[in-house]
């Protein structure tokens, strides 16, 4: 059996499990943090709208958006949506993930080029990401009844060279994200102590919530490319 067929295949339930903690911790950590407040005890919707102000950014709205961490901009309403726990909360939770949407949000204006290219791989990525699993199936299933019938063709082999390329897609798309999302939290927890909104013995904490939540898009490209070098390795042994 292929070795990196094998490597693949036993690191994938660790690695599922990691992603799960990562998770898990994110949740455990926001929990902790809602019970210390800020210094200017300003709201998470407060504190977004401060950076945006500083920043010239008056045309990007504050919303408020069910659920929780939910939190997100969207570049192309050019507005900031915040769950209920952060749009009310006075946390230090609460204000760091608001700070967090409102970095994206500076980004988009300053034209950074990381999310630029995220951006520019959405679409394309939305529709790889789905089509993906069922090529690859699709040319599992035409090799065994070509191979029923003794016949041979390239289709197949076609359909898995197309399915990789799909999953490169996605794998670089999470790739791109990672940069994405800790600039952003970098951002957020230079403005939150640069506009007094935390105060300096603060920013630890914030930052390691932010850390967090970046090692959640870690796992994601992680899981990606174990799963890409796992369909590769497959492609690799029917070549053989």
């Amino acid at each position: 059996m292929d070795k990196l067929y094998v490597i693949t295949t036993l690191s994938l339930l660790p690695l599922l499990i990691l992603t799960i903690v990562a998770g898990i911790r994110v949740r455990i950590i926001f929990n902790r943090s809602q019970k210390e407040g800020t210094v200017l005890c300003v709201t998470g919707a407060q504190a977004a709208r401060k950076i945006l102000d500083e920043h010239g950014l008056q045309s990007v709205s504050v919303v408020r958006i069910a659920g929780k961490l939910t939190d997100n901009y969207n570049p192309k309403t050019n507005v900031v949506s915040l769950s209920d726990g952060v749009y009310n909360g006075t946390s230090v939770a609460a204000v760091a993930i608001a700070a967090h949407e409102v970095g994206h949000a500076i980004q988009y204006d300053e034209e950074y080029f990381p999310v630029k290219l995220r951006t520019f791989m959405v679409p394309v990525c939305n529709v790889t990401s789905r089509a993906a699993f069922p090529i690859i199936l699709f040319g599992i299933i035409l090799e065994i009844i070509f191979a029923t019938m003794h016949m041979e063709s390239i289709i197949p082999e076609i359909l898995f060279f197309f399915g990789i390329f799909c999953y490169v897609i996605y794998a670089l798309f999470t790739l791109c994200t990672l940069p994405v999302e800790f600039n952003a939290s970098k951002r957020a927890g230079d403005n939150l102590v640069a506009y007094g909104i935390i105060a300096r013995e603060d920013e630890n904490n914030v930052n390691k919530m932010l850390r967090a939540a970046g090692m959640t898009y870690v796992m994601s490209f992680a899981l990606s490319l174990l799963q890409l070098l796992r369909i590769i390795s497959i492609f690799g042994k029917k070549k053989n």
